[in-house]
């Protein structure tokens, strides 16, 4: 696995590069609706509602795709650096269904995570599965904005977002890193998990760029996010020993299964007699196309990012 020191990636302004032609930049209300509509098609990705790729380890097996997405919750406590025991309050910056605040609490019985989504329904639905899993005690997930959260400032002893960094504004995502900056204590961590934009000095090709435009469109992104512009602004808002993992190859395995898992899907509906909902095509046709995204590995990468927050 390739460690690369945030110092040498170069320090860059987002408006210095290109980063293709996203469509008009949606507005909270659309993304909301696309959750609202979508978020449960993601029980047909994953019986526990995982709302993102998954991370291979070597040995185990590919076609488990459940195991991997689980593996990548592992992953996200492992570089918080928790103790199993300690107690720490930990916050999931656009946590979906919960499905990672529930991994972590199983196996760091001393963290209390707050979740935050913008979308109601997944507030129902996390407190359904919190409840099943008897960790309603250790979970509470609530609808609000990860660039405004509820919280005093350093508060929390580490955050994450996975997955859910794209939905911030511009290709640094200054806003989120500043509030994550805000709510973390001196010495708190964060991770960060997402795809990222390697080269957007330079300009994609006419397919990719179509590509790019249709993901962003379908999946209602603003942008995705520049790597170098993102640790930048990291570095900015006082994290210090950060550090980028591209984990493409680990998630390969879990990203092949996006054609298998959308004609399932399409096959499912239409043998119930159930019409596919628009944002749900829209999902479908999101995940097929960050496939071909996933495969020009000159212009993207999937990373995990974390380090610490050194205050000043």
């Amino acid at each position: 696995m390739n460690f690369m020191n945030s110092n040498l990636i170069a320090s860059a302004h987002p408006d210095e590069h290109n980063l293709g032609n996203p469509p008009q930049v949606p507005s909270i209300e659309q993304v909301i609706e696309f959750y609202e509509e979508a978020s449960m098609d993601y029980e047909h990705w994953s019986k526990g509602f995982n709302m993102h790729m998954g991370f291979y380890r070597r040995g185990s097996n590919p076609f488990d795709r459940e195991k991997m997405l689980e593996q990548m919750n592992l992953e996200i406590g492992a570089r918080l650096r928790l103790d199993s025991i300690d107690k720490v309050f930990l916050i999931d910056l656009g946590c979906g269904a919960g499905a990672i605040a529930r991994s972590v609490a199983k196996n760091y019985s001393g963290a209390i995570i707050k979740g935050v989504t913008i979308a109601p329904s997944q507030v129902e639905t996390a407190a359904k599965l919190n409840a099943l899993a008897n960790l309603q005690k250790q979970i509470e997930i609530f609808k609000a904005d990860y660039t405004a959260l509820p919280f005093a400032d350093g508060a929390a002893d580490g955050v994450w977002a996975v997955e859910s960094a794209c939905y911030a504004e511009g290709a640094a995502k200054e806003n989120l890193a500043r509030e994550m900056a805000r709510v973390l204590k001196t010495g708190g961590r964060f991770v960060v998990a997402d795809c990222f934009i390697k080269k957007p000095e330079k300009k994609f090709n006419f397919l990719i760029e179509k590509c790019y435009e249709a993901v962003c469109r379908n999946w209602t992104l603003p942008e995705m996010p520049a790597l170098d512009c993102f640790v930048a602004a990291l570095e900015r808002q006082g994290f210090r020993d950060i550090f980028v993992e591209d984990i493409s190859w680990r998630v390969a395995p879990s990203l092949a299964h996006a054609p298998f898992a959308v004609l399932s899907f399409i096959f499912k509906k239409l043998f119930a007699g159930e019409a596919l909902k628009q944002q749900s095509v829209n999902n479908l046709k999101a995940s097929l196309l960050a496939l071909a995204l996933g495969l020009n590995r000159t212009k993207f990468s999937y990373c995990l990012i974390s380090g610490r927050h050194g205050g000043g």
